[in-house]
């Protein structure tokens, strides 16, 4: 019967999974945001380095150590446990392939993402213009922007720009897994299932 139950139960929650997002998945572009706040959310460092260090031409430096199915991009003054900027979406809404235009970007998750090999990554909030050469120059208070060039680093955090050699500031990336949760349904039947299992064995015991 335990196993029968156990059988049971795996399946439905198989058949009835659904994704959930992590806790903390702020929509658009953030500013001042705990180091704590982040990781208490479900997120985990999993790029670190500071504005000099050069990404590759296609972010691969970043993107092989980020694997999860959600992305943050985040840049601070160096060792801070203050965010200045971050912005958060899923991976792949993150390197949506915009080209080396100057105004091209792909909205998710209530920011303005833009990315292109050999050109930058970056993003800002909704609404704002862009000035892509290479990175966003325009005046985006609230923003990132690295370059995906070997030979020149991130450029920007919010107003705080031309970091290309700088060491003083850092870029930091987390990421997160979608945890798999159990529809409604697939729990409603889960509880009929075992009411039924549980009236077979009554019926045999009599």
């Amino acid at each position: 019967m335990k196993t029968k139950i156990a059988a049971l139960l795996a399946t439905l929650a198989f058949a009835g999974a659904a994704q959930a997002a992590p806790t903390y998945l702020p929509v658009g572009a953030q500013a001042n945001v705990g180091l704590s706040t982040i990781l208490n959310g479900g997120w985990t460092e999993c790029y670190v380095g500071t504005m000099a260090q050069f990404i590759g031409n296609n972010a691969e430096n970043v993107l092989n150590a980020c694997t999860g199915d959600y992305l943050m991009m985040a840049g601070r003054a160096t060792g801070s446990d203050t965010f200045l900027a971050l912005a958060a979406a899923l991976r792949a809404d993150t390197i949506v392939n915009t080209g080396m235009s100057s105004t091209g970007s792909h909205v998710a998750n209530g920011a303005q993402w833009y990315f292109s090999p050999n050109w930058s990554w970056g993003f800002t909030t909704l609404g704002d213009d862009l000035s892509e050469n290479q990175c966003d120059t325009s005046d985006s208070p609230l923003s990132m922007c690295l370059h995906t060039v070997n030979g020149a680093g991130g450029y920007r955090i919010n107003d705080i720009a031309g970091l290309n050699d700088s060491t003083a500031y850092q870029k930091v990336f987390f990421q997160a897994s979608a945890v798999e949760i159990p529809e409604p349904a697939s729990l409603g039947l889960a509880g009929l299932a075992l009411v039924g299992l549980a009236a077979t064995r009554r019926r045999k015991s009599a």
